[in-house]
């Protein structure tokens, strides 16, 4: 069909041309010419118009209700083809995922439409991925496979044959997705689908080997017995299980292999042959390649997998088996490449790519990968690493710990009452919504089994880190802590759901499962993070890194989210009273975390904010001596008091104490991951000027503090591109030009890891008023209506020209910035003393002459005897003005000042060391 005019007449010919040729009912008809011109009106549809047409047609086809035969029955959608649509519309599969992203946000679609679409495309890239594997394992059980198209020949005179290699690949394939489709929850889980396609692909060898066809069995197949081809070979009553073999050269999981084709591919096969389906020996299930039977298995099959297609409005996974099957798919090679698949899978954003971006922040706890992993292998690493350090694990306490409740003195009564009856309450409902999935009951055995070990051993280990760190803290404190622990059920929970890839329970699933808020759950992810960082794949982390992101970012500000409660009772506390910018123990933790090492009762309790700062920053841990490590201070820097600031400019100050610990460590997180995410874009548009920055910065944060509502069902990047741009605005000028459109500003934006376009394109304008749906817009529309009635005035005191002119706030420190400075982490708020690395000794450089430096277990005692004396000195000389008289009370107060640094800096060091 050529490309119709721009003009209203020839659109509509061509849409209703269309129509006829799907046979689309009336109203579907009707529907799809309206919102056509709807959007064509309020929007300029650039490229083929037939495109667009095709995304109308089939949202309109999607919405659809059709009744049936059968009385009080009907279907939804009006069972159009979606193949032949963009077959008409001379539209690929990826160009019209692209398209129809973009039409469903112009067409304010609901979401439960949009989850639909992302579920199409999730299930075609795993589809994609899985035939990439099915034709080399094909080649690997059978011979004789061609890159002829099969010869289609309906003459009634026609002679059965028996089948080719050719014709057998292609009812495997289509065997494969008929049985695919009876797991519709999870036809989308890159592990499953694989174990069940070495099903397929076993079940199929089974028939041919038991019809003893030499001329399609490759005979150098590991599978095979060594007496095959002699001609007294005697079959066996049953045919080999080549599972394991194909699983030993293939990336599958054997255990998990086996359990799919007995619970899930065998009952399906056998229901095939039960409702006659499939011909063949219904007791063996064999016999589907016997002359006679395979011709009308194959049409059997195709008229089945048409009827469902039909049904659920998906794409047509036969299309890999055609002539043109790159040109429907849109691919522009053939084969298709690894990076095209790689597009095609990065095509349905950040949610479901197989090999997702490393998120900014979190980066710490990812080693190197040691090689690059398919999808199948990276999902299959992901369960086997799980499964090896479940291994011994039970689901219950062990043994261990269960001694270091006695010797708390908890007692049996308590252990069965706070900690086993609740986590098998939480099984229940994990187990309910796997039900919910269709999955099989020995899966979800399998699966809550699995939770139930990972989170007996993540709570020993937090257990253990508790005890260790607070002794004095009874444990009965913390076992009554039941949200604590449900949300380390939850965050094992999404460790396996992960794991095991099933995208219709991606995150954040897991929070309704269990009726729990991000703004608890985000409080565990760093602490389960720490047991399992060398346990589990890099994968694994990464995604919980990734979740922890999401929940600050936008989830812990949905409207019923209990952070607000917290905030009508306390005020936002700006970042320099959360991260003290100097603070030595603000930055404790500089290999990473967002938070300094914090224990786990203090994230569920409330302390008030100076009882709150104690627990944070109280170092209860013994002297251990490091070998590692360099100390170094400045003789001459008698600390001075505080002056207040000259400029304006807000310093450094104590945590207020109207604020709260749980509040103190969350807007920690939550103004470390801003930053790193301002920064990040202000790299990415060329914004170097630190002051600018700083602008930047402050403008964030002030919506933050003081218009908090800016932030209520939105997103953290939203508030951020808009302080981005309304200072590069007011900042602007000939001398230093720093404008950036929105244009820019959300083109850089797509290129950071994770982003999603979803975020500027769907932005919260107004809440509902009762009813209706909230009324939402693109970002340049929200800036208009929202942002600038709030933030006007703020952002007009940064021209310079305002008589009221803004004090800038400090940049708090990024993750990592006190590793990467030259002068090392400092340790002490009241001297200049620093803790670094020690260098390797061809790389270390002689430290400067006004410089005293201790090295552990290198350097003499009285190397750290001079600091020590130097501190003391520092400590009398502010206290009395002056230092202290005899020479023998500075060196006692050295030797008594020297025993508390060496205490703190060995308890710092080993702190360190242990997370």
């Amino acid at each position: 069909m050529s490309k119709p005019e721009e003009s209203e007449e020839n659109w509509i010919a061509a849409m209703d041309n269309l129509c006829c040729k799907l046979n689309v009912d009336p109203v579907a008809a009707k529907k799809s010419r309206e919102s056509f011109a709807e959007i064509r009106q309020n929007y300029t549809l650039e490229g083929d118009t037939l495109h667009w047409m095709a995304c109308a047609l089939y949202v309109a086809c999607r919405t659809s209700i059709t009744p049936t035969v059968q009385s009080g029955k009907a279907v939804e959608g009006n069972c159009v083809s979606l193949t032949r649509l963009l077959r008409l519309c001379n539209i690929s599969l990826i160009q019209f995922f692209k398209k129809i992203k973009n039409w469903m946000d112009m067409a304010l679609m609901p979401s439960d439409f949009k989850d639909r679409i992302t579920r199409l495309e999730h299930k075609f890239a795993v589809s994609t991925v899985l035939f990439r594997k099915f034709q080399p394992i094909f080649q690997e059980i059978f011979s004789g496979l061609t890159n002829e198209p099969l010869k289609n020949t309906k003459s009634k005179k026609h002679k059965l044959q028996p089948c080719t290699t050719n014709a057998l690949f292609d009812f495997t394939w289509c065997l494969y997705v008929c049985v695919k489709g009876e797991f519709h929850n999870s036809a989308d889980d890159l592990v499953d689908m694989y174990h069940i396609l070495l099903s397929c692909l076993d079940f199929v060898f089974a028939n041919a080997f038991m019809s003893r066809r030499i001329d399609l069995i490759n005979p150098s197949f590991k599978g095979l017995p060594t007496d095959w081809l002699k001609d007294d070979f005697e079959l066996p009553s049953k045919a080999p299980c080549i599972i394991s073999v194909l699983c030993e050269i293939k990336e599958g999981l054997a255990v998990e292999a086996a359990t799919m084709k007995e619970y899930s591919w065998r009952p399906v096969i056998k229901s095939f042959f039960d409702k006659g389906i499939l011909k063949g020996n219904s007791d063996q299930l064999t016999g589907l390649l016997e002359i006679g039977n395979f011709d009308l298995n194959v049409k059997s099959l195709n008229n089945l997998y048409e009827t469902y297609v039909l049904s659920v409005g998906e794409f047509d996974e036969r299309i890999f088996l055609g002539e043109h099957a790159n040109e429907q798919i849109g691919a522009r090679s053939k084969p298709v490449s690894g990076e095209e698949i790689s597009q095609v899978i990065a095509n349905f954003g950040p949610g479901g790519r197989a090999c997702p971006d490393t998120p900014l922040t979190g980066r710490r706890y990812l080693a190197r990968r040691a090689e690059e992993l398919t999808p199948v292998s990276e999902a299959t690493n992901n369960i086997a690493r799980l499964a090896a350090f479940l291994r011994q694990a039970k689901p219950l306490p062990s043994s261990a710990l269960l001694r270091l409740f006695a010797d708390c003195g908890v007692s049996e009564e308590m252990i069965i009452t706070n900690v086993i009856r609740p986590s098998n309450h939480w099984k229940e409902l994990f187990a309910k919504s796997l039900k919910e999935c269709n999955c099989s009951n020995e899966m979800i055995n399998s699966r809550c089994n699995m939770v139930s070990c990972l989170y007996f051993k993540v709570f020993e280990h937090i257990i253990k880190e508790e005890h260790r760190k607070k002794p004095q803290v009874s444990l009965q404190v913390l076992l009554s802590q039941e949200t604590y622990q449900l949300t380390v059920f939850a965050c094992c929970t999404e460790v396996v759901l992960h794991a095991y890839g099933l995208h219709s329970m991606r995150f954040p699933r897991v929070l309704q499962i269990y009726d729990l808020s991000a703004f608890h759950f985000y409080k565990i992810i760093e602490l389960v993070v720490q047991a399992v960082v060398d346990k589990l794949s890099r994968d694994v982390i990464k995604h919980l890194n990734a979740v922890e992101e999401q929940v600050l970012e936008s989830l812990v500000w949905t409207s019923d989210s209990p952070l607000w409660d917290q905030l009508s009772r306390f005020p936002v506390p700006a970042s320099t009273e959360v991260y003290v910018q100097d603070s030595p123990m603000s930055r404790r933790n500089n290999s990473g975390l967002q938070s300094p090492v914090l224990a786990a009762i203090d994230r569920f309790l409330t302390p008030m904010a100076d009882q709150a700062k104690k627990q944070l920053f109280k170092d209860n841990v013994k002297p251990v001596q490091t070998n590692n490590t360099v100390v170094k201070t400045e003789p001459g820097t008698t600390p001075q008091p505080s002056q207040p600031p000259s400029n304006g400019e807000t310093t450094p100050n104590t945590t207020p104490k109207k604020a709260n610990n749980s509040l103190i460590l969350f807007f920690r997180k939550f103004y470390s991951l801003a930053v790193v995410r301002m920064n990040d874009l202000c790299t990415r548009l060329r914004l170097a000027d630190d002051e600018l920055k700083r602008k930047i910065w402050t403008c964030l944060e002030h919506s933050v503090v003081h218009q908090t509502q800016l932030m209520r069902d939105r997103h953290l990047d939203q508030i951020l591109m808009c302080a981005v741009y309304v200072i590069c605005k007011v900042s602007n000028s000939a001398s230093n030009p720093v404008e950036r459109t929105f244009a820019d500003i959300m083109r850089y934006y797509r290129q950071r890891p994770l982003a999603d376009n979803h975020v500027y394109r769907s932005v919260l304008i107004k809440q509902s008023d009762g009813e209706g749906s909230p009324e939402r817009g693109d970002l340049i529309n929200f800036y208009n209506k929202v942002y600038v009635q709030c933030m006007q005035n703020f952002a007009l005191r940064f021209t310079g020209r305002h008589k009221d002119e803004c004090g800038l706030s400090p940049l708090p420190a990024g993750r990592g910035a006190a590793a990467r400075s030259p002068a090392g982490q400092r340790v002490s708020e009241r001297h200049q003393l620093y803790v670094k690395p020690l260098p390797a000794p061809h790389a270390a450089a002689a430290p400067p002459q006004h410089h005293l430096t201790y090295r552990f277990s290198r350097s003499p005692a009285k190397d750290l005897h001079a600091i020590n004396t130097m501190v003391s000195c520092e400590v009398g000389g502010a206290a009395g003005g002056k230092r202290g008289g005899a020479e023998g009370d500075v060196v006692k107060r050295a030797r008594l000042a020297g025993a508390g640094v060496a205490r703190k800096l060995h308890g710092l060091m080993t702190d360190r060391q242990a997370v």
